[in-house]
């Protein structure tokens, strides 16, 4: 800690990102600045709900509480699991009285960056995401005035949001934003892929062969990942058919079940490969178990669909043993340590 301009700076870690906090006028709330790797340039952060020490705190407690859930079994740590990059371990995650999913839960860091929400994209804030699973049948299965007169009935909430909202009840309003105020700060990016941009370690060879690959068309030898997997975050964040066979069980048509446009049939966010070595496992139904199964789907013939993305190599990559091996050695580049570390 110390002083700058009369002002007192200190830092501090919350929720996996590096703050710097600067004491405001008022004596309840601490503001704070998110810092982030460079490469992924400026986030557009929500103006009405600026990122405070006692926000962020209240959002990682309310995000660790069962109290949110209809008979206090679950919350929502239990499928977002810091280990596993807040994602889950399971193809699809279980919820109240071991109720199943319809899809896999998928890691949530580096939100700040996104402008849409799950699989389809339905939700297009943070703080519209995060009060649908408290009130899914399938997840949470809580009525929220339930939930709100719950949270209003203890002190230590009360208190806890007089301090990051001001005085009154605790509303909706506050509940999303205090949830949104921490999930924006999970950042991830110190992988040793950005250690290796920084001249700071050198990837193997094997490593580095991968890295090839990904980053080259197939035109020039390569898999052509980076096509859909681009830039700082490895998402275009758009929606595409990667060429699944759908699964008859849950009949899910993707992005087609909130536009109801045809050309949106089996059409899902592309997700970003960060941390991709320890959120398996893998794909909107978490059908593939390990990384291998994930490039033997796209090393095969996709299934025809009219949606088929025109990315997709249609008869597949057809990539030698070697080729495969070394992409998935560079997958395992892509990991955060903080998110192994800070879990043990």
């Amino acid at each position: 800690m110390f002083k700058k301009g009369g002002v007192t700076i200190m830092r501090l870690l919350i929720g996996f990102s590096l703050l710097r906090a600067e004491p405001e006028e008022t004596q309840e709330s601490t503001s704070v600045q998110l810092i982030f790797p460079k490469e992924f340039g400026k986030p557009t952060l929500p103006i009405d709900n600026k990122l405070t020490k006692e926000r962020i705190t209240l959002g990682e407690k309310l995000f660790h509480d069962t109290i949110l859930s209809i008979d206090g079994t679950v919350s929502c740590a239990a499928c977002h699991v810091e280990e596993f990059a807040f994602g889950d371990d399971v193809d699809l995650s279980r919820g109240f009285e071991g109720r199943l999913g319809k899809r896999n839960s998928p890691p949530i860091f580096n939100l700040a960056w996104k402008d849409h929400f799950f699989w389809d994209g339905r939700a297009r804030t943070v703080r519209e995401q995060v009060l649908e699973p408290i009130q899914d049948h399938l997840e949470m299965a809580a009525n929220l005035n339930q939930v709100l007169y719950r949270l209003n009935r203890r002190k230590s909430y009360r208190e806890d949001f007089r301090k990051a909202y001001g005085p009154g009840e605790i509303t909706k309003s506050t509940l999303s934003l205090a949830l949104e105020n921490y999930l924006l700060t999970i950042v991830s990016g110190d992988s040793k892929f950005d250690l290796s941009l920084e001249k700071k370690v050198k990837l193997d060879p094997l490593e580095d062969e991968g890295r090839r690959l990904f980053f080259s068309s197939h035109a020039k030898g390569g898999a052509g990942c980076f096509q859909c997997h681009s830039g700082p975050h490895f998402s275009d964040f758009s929606y595409r058919n990667n060429g699944l066979k759908p699964a008859l069980d849950l009949n899910d048509l993707g992005r087609y079940g909130v536009t109801g446009k045809e050309e949106d049939k089996f059409l899902f966010s592309t997700p970003s490969l960060r941390n991709i070595a320890i959120t398996s496992p893998y794909m909107h139904d978490g059908r593939f178990e390990n990384l291998t199964e994930v490039i033997n789907h796209y090393d095969t013939a996709a299934h025809q669909t009219r949606t088929l993305d025109p990315l997709i190599k249609k008869q597949g990559l057809r990539l030698k043993a070697q080729e495969k091996k070394a992409l998935i050695a560079f997958l395992q580049t892509l990991t955060d340590p903080q998110f192994i570390d800070d879990a043990k």
